[in-house]
């Protein structure tokens, strides 16, 4: 008797909703198969989002620039995008290569592409030798240099330009400047 009532439970909400005892299984329509899919979440970002971008990193007494992929659509935000990656220091595949980081790890540094310039504002919160400054700043400002169609960099603390050293001035004997330009780091960038 218990077997008859959990067998009648079952065929009437079955009976109930259309369907009969003895249809047998059939496909299901393609339009409702549509919409019983989940939806692919993205996996990938598209390849047009992605650039490549130059950062700027120091081995022995050069610069060497490594190539880093990154997403970024406008110049600011691959400005953005490669300054992160400098903070963030060496990979340790490039640490296996040689490079590292002046900057030290409490340094800030935000940028702002204007037109053909770069303005820096950078607050070093000390740990840079005097003599590794040079190479320190030439971190940033190659990193920034990179960018398409920029030209110069001019840095300021508390949003006032400074100057800043760098490795050589030719001609000029003096060893800074307050706008620098990939001139000033042909000596120390490494081919």
């Amino acid at each position: 008797m218990a077997r008859a009532g959990l067998a009648l439970l079952v065929v009437l909400p079955l009976s109930a909703c259309g369907v009969s005892e003895g249809d047998a299984p059939r496909p299901i329509d393609s339009d409702i198969a549509e919409l019983l899919q989940p939806e692919e979440e993205p996996t990938t970002v598209e390849a047009t989002q992605q650039r490549l971008l130059t950062v700027a990193w120091v081995r022995g007494d050069k610069l060497v620039r490594a190539v880093r992929l990154g997403v970024a659509d406008t110049r600011q935000e691959r400005l953005d995008a490669a300054l992160s990656a400098l903070l963030g220091g060496p990979r340790p595949v490039e640490k296996t290569r040689g490079f590292t980081t002046l900057l030290p790890p409490d340094v800030l540094v935000a940028g702002e592409v204007k037109r053909a310039r770069v303005l820096i504002e950078v607050e070093f919160g000390g740990g840079v030798e005097t003599g590794g400054l040079p190479l320190a700043v030439g971190q940033v400002a190659v990193t920034a240099l990179a960018l398409p169609r920029v030209r110069s960099v001019l840095f300021t603390v508390d949003g006032t330009p400074t100057v800043v050293p760098v490795p050589s001035r030719r001609g000029s004997g003096k060893n800074t400047a307050r706008v620098v330009r990939a001139s000033d780091y042909r000596t120390v960038i490494a081919r």
